[in-house]
C-alpha cells in the first residue's frame, strides 16, 4: 500500500493512504483536511498565477494592437521565422520593447526640443530685458 505525507494544520506530518479512506471510525482524520487544504492552497495559487498571465497576455495583445501595418508586417515575419513557442514569445517581446524604447526616445527628443525653445526664447527676453535697463541707464 503507498502512502503519501501531507502537512496538517499543526506542522506534524501525517500519512495518509492513497486510495483508501482516510479513517476507519467515522468523521475522517487530520490527513484528510490537510489534503484537503493543501488542494484548496494549490487551486487558489493557479488561479493568481493564471490571472496575472492572463493580464500580461492582455497587455501584449493591447501593444500588438497597437503597431501600424508595417510593424505588424515585420513582427509577423520575425514570429515565422521563430521555430519553437518560446522562441515567438521572446521575439514579440524583444519587438514590443524595442517599439516602445523608440518610443521613448521620441518623446524624451520632444521635450528636450521644447526645453531648447523656451530656453532660447528666456535667453532672448533676458537680452532685450537688459539692453533696455542699459540703455535707461547710460
Amino acid at each position: 500500500m503507498q502512502t503519501n505525507n501531507y502537512l496538517n494544520v499543526v506542522g506534524a506530518s501525517s500519512g495518509a493512504s492513497a486510495g483508501a479512506s482516510s479513517g476507519s471510525s467515522g468523521g475522517g482524520g487530520l490527513g484528510s483536511w490537510s489534503a484537503l487544504i493543501e488542494v484548496g492552497i494549490n487551486f487558489g495559487v493557479s488561479y493568481l498565477t493564471a490571472k496575472s498571465e492572463g493580464r500580461k497576455n492582455e497587455a501584449f495583445l493591447r501593444k500588438m494592437s497597437e503597431l501600424d501595418t508595417a510593424q505588424a508586417e515585420k513582427l509577423k515575419k520575425i514570429i515565422s521565422e521563430s521555430a519553437t513557442e518560446n522562441a515567438k514569445t521572446k521575439a514579440i517581446i524583444d519587438f514590443l520593447n524595442q517599439e516602445d524604447i523608440k518610443k521613448l526616445e521620441a518623446e524624451r527628443k520632444r521635450k528636450k526640443t521644447f526645453l531648447l525653445i523656451g530656453l532660447g526664447f528666456t535667453v532672448v527676453l533676458l537680452g532685450i530685458v537688459f539692453y533696455k535697463l542699459n540703455k535707461q541707464n547710460g
